[in-house]
């Protein structure tokens, strides 16, 4: 049963029967997914956004991404939110894996992509949004998650996967 409801979620409260059998009720976020970018500039660098996020009352860096909108696949929403945050337009889009941060509590997929041969067409970010980008090495973003200045679940899962995989941005 829904008990709330805004324009990027909404909350809800449902009796479930769990696989053994015994049942419970379950509080959780229904979101309709969001779209994670790795913007690669060249064979050494990338770019993250500082981003200020008032639920946390905190500066922190990620990688852009942005909610999807209703009826809209993941791959526009990826698109969308490039040029948003970061200005940039994706001559080349690569689904790379889908996951779930949190499913102890929200529905939310996040769909993570490589956004390669950037075109610089200038950021268009909404009004509430207070965006910085930075471009960096990836040497240098492992080296911030390492040293606890990358706190963010995605960009953390997204460095580390083109730790493993650096043949991506060559």
């Amino acid at each position: 049963m829904k008990v709330f409801s805004c324009k990027k979620f909404e909350v809800n409260v449902d009796k479930i029967t769990l696989p053994n059998g015994k049942e419970k009720e379950l509080q959780y976020i229904k979101h309709r997914g969001s779209a994670v970018m790795i913007p690669v500039i060249d064979r050494e660098n990338i770019v993250l956004i500082k981003q200020y996020r008032p639920v946390i009352g905190k500066w922190i860096y990620e990688f852009p991404a942005g909610t999807i909108e209703e009826n809209e696949e993941p791959e526009v929403t990826a698109r969308r939110e490039l040029i948003e945050e970061v200005g940039y337009e994706a001559g080349e889009l690569i689904h790379l894996f889908d996951f779930y941060p949190s499913p102890g509590i929200t529905t939310e997929l996040m769909h993570m992509y490589l956004a390669k041969n950037l075109k610089f067409v200038g950021s268009k970010p909404e009004e509430y949004e207070i965006i910085e980008s930075e471009k960096m090495s990836l040497d240098n973003a492992i080296n911030m998650f390492l040293q606890g200045q990358i706190e963010d679940g995605k960009t953390i899962i997204g460095i580390l996967y083109l730790a493993r995989n650096r043949d991506l941005i060559q």
